[in-house]
């Protein structure tokens, strides 16, 4: 103590006989200087991820995720209107939150508020990722305990349809719940497809017989009913998480009818009425678990057992003149379990490795009745083991894994059983913390659509009836691409991409003619499937950001071989601009008319037309309120077309919906929070089930 005061004294001492010198004038001249602002940096990119932070007017304007990433317009990221959240390439991205997987309704029910920032990851060699091969991953605010309830509704006018979510989650201690319900419908009478059809059928007398048929609706009437609950308990330690889910969903299509009449050119037959009846419905229940286990000594243990049980039945009634009716039921019970394991151990330096087996049984009874009588049964069981390396250091990271797919598969009697090998390869280059590129090679086998599997042979009309095939085999895909970053500065983002695929072994539709008509088969092998994308993608940030402007324009290419032997091309484009004025928001959308191959096995060419929109909205960290107007200056149905050419069947096929007519759409979101802070993690969401194996 006395130390203490010794110093003070001193102290005072000093500062008295300072203040006692008389003045005497600066030998130093003042200068003023300029005001300096120092900005954060809200994007930056290295060798294994890039991170951005998303502003508060970004996040006020925002009532999903989905819509926080289009307003962030990340580069890596393809722009759009849409909820799917794709690559620049079209590769499907995976959400996550905190480390932990997220579906659509989970980031749907998230709080913008506490997004603090957004990590977007190509392969990465975290393992609480399990080997997916593009992430984002959302890092949220912490909070002690507490909870938050949110309600989010929508409707769409001249569309009529709407919806209505509930999410709730309560964090105590370790532990964290999560309750989410929510519903959907839709009324509609401008579902429905208008095709030209053309047959050349060959004759007994050695002649082709050429003609086309028209079918034309003229009423069409659809309803929708959609309802899900979901359960989740997540306990979470530094070291351990253990995530537990359990959802049901309930999607009911009652009716979906239309009516028209159908006539020839030739007029070889009589022109006639039609009428199509049908509904259809799929109930299942799911469970999705997430453990993850830290361990000493730089090892990694991460499990995802899946398991879901699905019921799924569809009527159909088709009258066609007087005499002509076909009526085609089938209902299918399912079971899909699927199982990810992963240890991983890192080297520190030297890079880490990661042995994983991935599992997955399919097993269904399918049951049809009508004009094809028949029961279908499949077991599909697959085992994936392999091994992955990675290396890291200051700027360049190279993941590379290989294994090999154990396949069995028994339709009916045959049981066939294949292995195949896979490999990966990704390499990225950080230059610095605004430039990168990114590499990738995959080559793997794939499991044929199951619901292509089946024996049973359905009428749809008196020209025309479809089967599958029971001796299917997995097909042979490769996937390649580059791509480059470029984030100067918070004012813009730049990218650059390429993209490649090729399905080769693979199975397609062929259209076998006789003299009676068509029947549509599923053969394997076919020709090779190819298609590629390039592109740029950028983003301007203006007016000290209030205003943003992003955009991309794409060439895509696909080449699709026997036995439909086209090769086509399109150039699409998007541009969109948002401009934020305090709390309100004002933005203009357009997309380009859109084409692009269909499912590789039908040979079809995919056609869209453009579509613009205007939103206004308003929001805070509690409520969102946002209005769109789409198509504002169309006012016809027509949404685009679908072509198909082989050697003995053609259609094109001119799609009608309120997807590309003028609609209203009004969403609302409102969110409570409650307790000492709010921990937010993923919510609770619809869970998806196992995929019917009805024939289609």
């Amino acid at each position: 103590m006395s130390n203490q005061l010794n110093i003070l004294c001193l102290s005072l001492l000093f500062a008295g006989g300072a203040m006692a010198q008389p003045a005497e004038p600066d030998s130093i001249e003042t200068q003023e200087l300029n005001e300096v602002v120092v900005e954060a940096q809200l994007q930056s990119t290295s060798a294994t991820v890039s991170t951005y932070i998303p502003t508060s007017k970004q996040k006020n304007s925002s009532q999903t995720a989905t819509d926080l990433l289009n307003r962030m317009a990340i580069p890596q990221l393809s722009p759009g209107m849409g909820n799917s959240v794709k690559t620049n390439t079209g590769k499907n991205v995976d959400i996550y939150i905190d480390y932990l997987p997220a579906s659509e309704q989970e980031i749907n029910g998230m709080r913008m508020a506490d997004v603090k920032k957004v990590e977007y990851y190509d392969y990465p060699k975290d393992p609480r990722f399990q080997g997916s091969a593009h992430v984002i991953n959302f890092i949220m605010q912490k909070y002690e305990y507490g909870g938050y309830l949110k309600a989010s509704a929508n409707e769409f006018f001249i569309a009529n349809s709407g919806q209505l979510n509930l999410y709730s989650k309560f964090q105590y201690k370790k532990m964290t719940y999560d309750l989410g319900v929510g519903g959907y419908y839709r009324n509609g009478s401008h579902d429905f497809n208008n095709t030209v059809e053309t047959y050349r059928l060959p004759q007994p007398d050695g002649s082709i017989k050429y003609f086309e048929r028209y079918s034309i609706t003229n009423d069409a009437e659809s309803r929708r009913r959609y309802f899900w609950p979901t359960f989740k308990a997540l306990y979470r330690t530094g070291k351990i998480s253990l995530s537990n889910t359990i959802g049901a969903t309930f999607d009911n299509y009652p009716k979906e009818n239309t009516s028209g009449s159908v006539y020839f050119s030739p007029a070889d037959f009589q022109r006639s009425d039609l009428i199509s009846e049908a509904n259809h419905r799929q109930n299942y229940i799911t469970y999705n678990g997430y453990w993850n286990f830290i361990l000493p000594h730089g090892n990694t243990i991460n499990f995802a057992p899946y398991y879901s049980y699905s019921h799924s039945k569809q009527n159909s009634r088709y009258i066609e003149g007087q005499s002509s009716e076909y009526i085609n039921n089938a209902s299918d019970n399912t079971h899909k379990a699927s199982g990810n394991l992963r240890f991983q151990h890192d080297f520190g330096k030297w890079g880490d490795i990661t042995v994983s087996t991935q599992g997955f049984y399919y097993n269904s009874k399918t049951r049809y009745s009508g004009t094809s009588t028949s029961n279908d049964r499949l077991t599909v069981l697959r085992l994936g083991p392999g091994v992955t390396y990675n290396f890291t250091n200051d700027k360049f990271y190279a993941s590379a894994g290989i294994g090999i797919s154990y396949d069995r598969t028994k339709s009916g009697d045959i049981t066939e059983e294949s292995t195949y090998p896979w490999t990966d390869f990704s390499a990225q280059y950080s230059f610095n913390n605004k430039n990168s590129i990114n590499a990738e090679f995959h080559y793997s086998s794939q499991i044929p659509a199951l619901s292509a599997r089946s024996s049973a042979v359905i009428q749809s009309n008196p020209l025309m009836s479809y089967t599958g095939n029971p001796n299917l085999k997995p097909y042979k895909c490769y996937d390649f691409g580059i791509s480059y970053q470029w984030l100067p500065n918070n004012k813009f983002n730049f990218s650059a991409f390429a993209t490649g695929f090729i399905a080769a072994n693979r199975f397609a539709y062929v259209y076998e003619a006789s003299a009676d008509g068509i029947l549509r088969t599923v053969q394997q092998p076919m020709g090779k499937f190819i298609e590629g994308r390039y592109g740029i993608n950028g983003t301007a940030r203006l007016l000290d950001s209030d205003l943003q402007i992003n955009g991309q324009l794409a060439h895509y290419i696909a080449k699709n071989e026997e036995p439909f032997s086209w090769t086509k091309s399109h150039l699409n484009w998007y541009l969109q601009a948002f401009y934020y004025l305090n709390q309100w928001h004002f933005g203009l959308q357009y997309q380009s008319d859109m084409s692009s191959a269909g499912d590789f096995t039908n040979g079809v060419w995919e056609n869209s037309k453009n579509a613009y929109t205007a939103i206004v909205g308003w929001g805070n960290s509690s409520w969102n309120f946002q209005a769109q107007i789409a198509n504002p200056f169309r006012w016809n149905w027509s949404s685009g077309s679908s072509v198909m050419k082989s050697k003995n069947y053609d259609f094109v096929q001119h799609t009608f919906s309120p997807d590309n007519h003028c609609f209203v759409y009004v969403t609302a979101t409102y969110t409570f929070g409650f307790g000492k802070k709010i921990k937010v993690g993923n919510e609770a969401s619809q869970m998806s089930g196992a995929g019917s194996a009805i024939l289609k």
